[in-house]
């Protein structure tokens, strides 16, 4: 598995595909050999989870945050080498989770993320390509600093600014 900490240079260079023995009457899966991970090294701080009318969780995030972007680059550079038709971008990217995930996760919290990219999904009907993906880890840290500052030491009030 290659690890790949997403910063303002990430690129992708030539992607393997090598595609999946059992398919289904729906489309074709292709794998990568060598898979993907994408890990944040920016704060996600607006996140939420949604639940789909089929069960599964996923993890939503602006599609244009870090993981977003690295997302569109490996679309790009797959449209580029392998000649696929991604749908555009929507405003929100949903990220496939587990139910374990989801209860660790906690809310109100900066979120860094590890994404495993495995594959891609050629729908047969539209021709449309999906970039298949999943959470694999997170790390939280808290929105706001509770330690307290002390601007002078002679300060009689209790309120304290940088």
């Amino acid at each position: 598995m290659e690890q790949v900490y997403i910063n303002d240079k990430t690129k992708f260079g030539p992607v393997t595909l090598c595609e999946s023995k059992n398919q289904n009457k729906y489309g074709t899966m292709y794998y990568l050999p060598k898979k993907i991970e994408l890990i944040t090294t920016e704060f996600i701080e607006n996140y939420h989870v949604f639940h789909s009318e089929n069960g599964k969780i996923y993890l939503c995030i602006d599609s244009g945050s870090q993981m977003g972007v690295a997302l569109q680059k490996l679309q790009e550079a797959l449209t580029r080498e392998k000649g696929f038709t991604f749908k555009p971008n929507k405003k929100s990217l949903y990220i496939r989770m587990i139910d374990v995930q989801e209860a660790n996760l906690p809310r109100f919290q900066n979120l860094l993320i590890s994404v495993n990219v495995y594959g891609v999904f050629l729908q047969t009907s539209s021709n449309t390509a999906f970039l298949q993906y999943e959470l694999t880890a997170f790390k939280t840290s808290p929105r706001i600093d509770f330690e307290p500052l002390t601007a002078n030491e002679n300060a009689n009030d209790n309120a304290v600014f940088p």
